[in-house]
Formats: C-alpha cells, structure tokens, sequence
C-alpha cells in the first residue's frame, strides 16, 4: 500500500510542472523541502522529523505530449 504522501502527490498534479526536474520530499501532504541537490533536500526535509517522501520530478517532454 502507498504511502499517503505519494497518493497526495499524485492527486495533486500541479507539482509536476512547478517542481519539473527538481528533488521533492512531502511530509504529511506538504513539500517540505525541494532542489536540485538531492543531498540539499536530504538536508532540509530532516529537519521535519517525519520520514519523508522523496521523489525526483520528471521534466514533461513536450513532444510526447498528446
């Protein structure tokens, strides 16, 4: 069973373009921290004691756009 960050993550499909190639760690439905660096948000997000979801948001590829 998922995890209730990524089911928030997924239902909220806005992220994709504000955080497109960029790290993310959600804690408790809240990106708590983002970058490039993943060692950078490693840093920030365990500052919010939780275990955090991290996922690495791909670029949208226009092309493949339909």
């Amino acid at each position: 069973m998922p995890k209730k960050e990524f089911t928030w993550f997924i239902e909220h499909s806005e992220l994709e373009e504000k955080y497109a190639g960029e790290y993310i760690a959600i804690v408790n439905d809240v990106v708590v921290a983002h970058g490039k660096d993943f060692k950078e948000v490693l840093k920030e997000a365990k500052k919010h004691g939780d275990e955090p979801l991290f996922h690495k948001v791909p670029i949208a590829d226009k092309e493949q756009a339909v």
